[in-house]
């Protein structure tokens, strides 16, 4: 026969597992309403950041490299320290864009360049090398699109150019200035 005694000893240690189990898992849950963990700490750094884009044929199209990435999963934000975006383009030239921080959209469609932007289009036959330099500049590599939405600077061989705004179409090689814009022609004759 079993006593009575034998049958307290099983249930009492399920209800000590059970009080442990408890304590164990209030323990490493946040606080209710604190998702602050999940937006202040990125799901992943990588440093030494690459990507090359190519288009179906296998050319390259853009590279965006960084010396810093982190990735936030809560916002779905994206974080660059030192970027460079190059737009790769054989017959349009290569175009160019340094800053001091950026930020990626979640789904890739538009990164914002901030902190001393510089852009640079290489020469070509027949072109001058051309600096631009902005505070912001929102870049949309699959349109191929460069915005400024803030004062521009523009220099190469012939003219200074400043401007309270500017959109670049490098497909079609198309620089719009907007706003107040200044410039002036520098004679290739001394």
């Amino acid at each position: 026969m079993i006593t009575r005694g034998s049958l307290w000893l099983p249930l009492a240690i399920l209800l000590l597992l059970a009080a442990l189990s408890f304590w164990i898992e209030q323990s490493v849950q946040l606080p209710p309403g604190d998702s602050r963990a999940s937006e202040v700490d990125p799901e992943g750094i990588m440093e030494n950041f690459d990507a090359l884009r190519t288009d179906p044929a296998g050319r390259p199209h853009y590279r965006l490299s960084a010396r810093k990435l982190k990735h936030y999963s809560g916002s779905k934000l994206t974080e660059l320290e030192s970027p460079r975006f190059v737009q790769l383009d054989a017959t349009a030239g290569e175009v160019r864009a340094d800053a001091r921080e950026a930020t990626v959209s979640s789904d890739g469609s538009e990164v914002d360049l901030r902190g001393g932007v510089v852009v640079e289009r290489a020469a070509r036959p027949g072109q001058s090398a051309m600096t631009l330099r902005t505070a912001q500049l929102l870049v949309f590599p699959e349109r191929d699109l460069l915005r400024a939405p803030g004062p521009v600077e523009v220099h190469d061989a012939t003219m200074n150019v400043q401007a309270s705004s500017m959109e670049y179409d490098a497909g079609r090689r198309l620089i719009t200035l907007t706003g107040r814009v200044k410039a002036r022609y520098i004679s290739g004759k001394t």
